[in-house]
C-alpha cells in the first residue's frame, strides 16, 4: 500500500530520529552491568564523576601518543564504556594504552581513560580473552612472587652486552660486588618483604589469575607457583 500523506498541520516524526534508528539498528549490545562494574572498581574512585560526565570533547584523543600511532581511540573507549558496550571486552586496541595518563591530566571533566582501560583489561583477563596479551609477562610475575623482583639482571640483559660493550660486561659480571661497595645491600629484597608481596598476590587473587594465564599459555594444567620463602 502507498504511504499516507500526512494531513495538513499534522505532526510528523523527527527526521533525525528515523535516521538515527536506521543508522544504529545493528548497534552492539548495551550492558548496564558493565557500567556498574567499571564504576565500582576501586581504581575509578577519583574518576567516577568525570566518567559519568564525559562530554566527548576529544581532548583525551588529541594528546594521546598511542592514538597517534595505533587504532586506539580514547574518546571512543570512554563513550563505549559509559554506554556499557560489551564489545570493549573483546577489543584488542585497549592494550595499546601504556598508562602515560596524558588523557587524565588534560580532561576538563577529570575523567581518566587510562584507568578505564586498566579496568577493562582486567575484565578481559578475567574472562580469559585477555590472556594472550599478558601471557608474555607470566614468567616475570612468577619471579616477582618468588623473589619480590621481576627478574635477575644477569638473566634478563645478556643481549645488552653487544650494544654496550666491555664496560657493560664488566659491570654485570661484578654487579653484586659493586652494590656491596656502594652499600646498596642485596640485589633481591629481604625474605620478610618477599613474604609481604606474596600475601598481596594471594589475597588479591593475582596468584590464581597467574595460574590461569600460564594454563592458557601451556595449553594444559599449570604447575603451582611455589616459593621457598613462603615455606
Amino acid at each position: 500500500m502507498p504511504e499516507k500523506t500526512p494531513a495538513a498541520g499534522a505532526k510528523t516524526a523527527k527526521p533525525t530520529a528515523v535516521i538515527a534508528g536506521d543508522t544504529f539498528a545493528a548497534a552492539p549490545r548495551r550492558d548496564p552491568e558493565l557500567v556498574r562494574r567499571i564504576l565500582d572498581d576501586p581504581r575509578m574512585h577519583d574518576h567516577k564523576e568525570g566518567f559519568l560526565s564525559c562530554i566527548q570533547c576529544g581532548v583525551c584523543t588529541s594528546g594521546c601518543p598511542a592514538a597517534r600511532f595505533t587504532d586506539f581511540v580514547p574518546r571512543e573507549v570512554a563513550r563505549r564504556a559509559l554506554e556499557g558496550d560489551e564489545t570493549l571486552l573483546t577489543d584488542d586496541s585497549v592494550w595499546y594504552c601504556y598508562s602515560c595518563y596524558t588523557c587524565q591530566s588534560r580532561c576538563p571533566r577529570h575523567n581518566s581513560v587510562a584507568v578505564i582501560n586498566q579496568v577493562v583489561r582486567s575484565m578481559q583477563v578475567e574472562s580469559g580473552y585477555g590472556h594472550k596479551h599478558v601471557e608474555m609477562f607470566a614468567e616475570w610475575c612468577g619471579n616477582f612472587y618468588e623473589k619480590g623482583m621481576g627478574g635477575n639482571p644477569h638473566d634478563m640483559f645478556p643481549v645488552v652486552y653487544e650494544a654496550w660493550g666491555e664496560q657493560w660486561r664488566h659491570f654485570m659480571a661484578h654487579l653484586l660486588e659493586i652494590r656491596a661497595e656502594l652499600g646498596l645491600g642485596d640485589l633481591f629484597p629481604p625474605t620478610d618483604v618477599v613474604k609481604e608481596v606474596q600475601v598481596i598476590f594471594e589475597e588479591t587473587g593475582f596468584l590464581d589469575r597467574l595460574r590461569q594465564v600460564r594454563e592458557g599459555a601451556d595449553g594444559g594444567a599449570a604447575e603451582p607457583v611455589e616459593s621457598e620463602a613462603a615455606e
